[in-house]
């Protein structure tokens, strides 16, 4: 097809438009992850995992139905009918390897169709395909429990009124999740109505968690917010042996305890730090305490608890079993806030908190998948970028949007490096013309000293650690070195 153009001339340029009949997409750069996770055996994971029981001679593959739904969800759609804006793409229709595209009925029908029993088997197949490849570092890996609000609009299953910091009283479901800090993965994930406590069922959710788990996987110490304060769980934690810090929620009873604390150890500007013992109603014996308290005078942004028996001061309360000083002890928690970030990256990046239907557990499906593609995306950004500090929103501006094509990009060369590392033998249309990466894994290495974990910053003992080398195709990627221009 011969192509017409046409030029606007000004005074100091000219700018040339030129039509095409070839296709074109503003998210050709979604080669990068889709032939990352076919190297990764997705398909087959899928195929495996997903139920099937559709006897029409039309109907689209269940596998290439949560493929269109992870396309919508990497390249920012946050409702089912989100789908719809990539059914005319041919580009990403080639780049996900599906014959046509399903539309946003066909993902809320089969999701809609899914019951329990599927539901349990999915969360089982996809969470064997994520950890096999697990390691703990080496003093073992910490594990976060939270819970979230995702506010719903409508009346579906379990969508019900409970605690919702943002809009009282608007019904809502209350996830809860388990995350690993150092690998940032979420081990698993339940959905839950919106009419239950943040520990209602983390006994049992405890133990599907840790059953997700190689044998020879060892954990440090397990992290939890107030909402855990539960005395069953405690028992439960110290029943397994597995060190835990969770705050502290108050009571009169507490507050007493800890106001009758007469020796702080100042450690910073306004703050002090303290521990004591503290045996409530019911506990077989005493628990240790770590108590830091903040002056408010000199910090006024302080967060806490106020008690009337000491004016001037707000207080923090950790119950542990942890044998470490209360300082380093209060800081390991603090670190805790980072799955706070992981969660409000599913939500805002990801969109978990938008694909729902009315059936309960056609949300909770779709919600686990998502949990999936989360971790997914964090392997590519460890194994592949080397880079795991981007967000999704990141990745999808600097990557994701940018069509790989045979200009010098930044986007076309890393998209053209990653399918010659990764095995790739194809490309998307408009690729073709892309030389193989000449780049290799260590080419031009530098030496980039590891992040220690929390747990490493707990422990005072010094742990040798292996470096990690950070080639230069990465680094030309991040922007750090410029890319070699090819002399003629």
């Amino acid at each position: 097809m011969q192509g017409k153009s046409s030029a606007f001339c000004g005074a100091a340029t000219s700018l040339e438009v030129r039509y095409t009949g070839k296709p074109v997409s503003g998210w050709g750069g979604l080669v990068a992850v889709m032939r990352y996770l076919e190297k990764r055996g997705i398909r087959q994971v899928l195929t495996h995992a997903l139920p099937d029981g559709r006897t029409s001679p039309n109907q689209i593959p269940v596998v290439e139905v949560v493929l269109a739904l992870f396309a919508a969800v990497l390249t920012g759609g946050r409702r089912f009918a989100h789908v719809e804006r990539l059914r005319s793409d041919e580009v990403v229709q080639a780049i996900l390897g599906v014959k046509r595209m399903p539309s946003a009925m066909t993902l809320t029908r089969y999701f809609g169709g899914l019951v329990r029993s599927q539901i349990e088997h999915l969360s089982e197949v996809l969470g064997q395909f994520v950890l096999r490849r697990l390691r703990a570092p080496a003093l073992g890996a910490v594990l976060d429990l939270d819970s979230t609000v995702f506010e719903r609009y409508g009346r579906q299953q379990g969508s019900l009124k409970g605690y919702n910091p943002r809009k009282h009283g608007r019904p809502s479901h209350h996830p809860l999740l388990a995350m690993l800090a150092e690998a940032k993965l979420v081990l698993h994930a339940w959905l839950r109505s919106g009419n239950t406590a943040s520990a209602r069922g983390v006994k049992a959710f405890l133990a599907e968690a840790l059953a997700k788990l190689p044998p020879d996987f060892r954990l440090y110490a397990l992290r939890a917010d107030s909402g855990f304060f539960v005395t069953d769980f405690l028992a439960e934690l110290e029943r397994r042996a597995l060190p835990y810090v969770i705050a502290v929620r108050m009571n009169p009873h507490l507050r007493r305890t800890v106001a009758g604390i007469g020796q702080w150890t100042p450690f910073a500007h306004g703050l002090e730090a303290s521990e004591t013992s503290y045996q409530a109603y019911g506990w077989q014996a005493p628990r240790r305490l770590v108590v830091v308290r903040e002056t408010i005078r000199e910090r006024p942004a302080a967060r806490g608890r106020k008690l009337l028996e000491v004016p001037g001061y707000t207080f923090h309360v950790l119950v542990t079993t942890l044998s470490h000083d209360p300082v380093p002890t209060w800081r390991f928690y603090n670190s805790r806030a980072e799955s706070e970030n992981r969660i409000k990256e599913l939500k805002q990046d990801f969109g978990a908190d938008g694909f729902c239907l009315h059936s309960f557990d056609g949300t909770e499906a779709a919600f686990r998948l998502i949990c999936l593609l989360f971790n997914l995306i964090a392997d590519f950004k460890r194994e592949v970028t080397q880079n795991e500090a981007p967000r999704l929103l990141t990745l999808r501006t600097r990557l994701w949007s940018s069509a790989p094509s045979a200009a010098p990009t930044a986007a076309s060369r890393f998209c053209a490096w990653v399918c010659a590392v990764t095995g790739a033998n194809a490309l998307p249309p408009r690729s073709s013309a892309l030389p193989r990466s000449p780049f290799q894994f260590n080419c031009g290495a530098v030496y980039q000293p590891p992040k220690k974990s929390s747990a490493q910053a707990l422990e005072t003992a010094s742990v040798p650690l292996p470096t990690k080398l950070t080639s230069s195709v990465q680094m030309m990627f991040l922007g750090l070195v410029a890319f070699p221009t090819n002399k003629t």
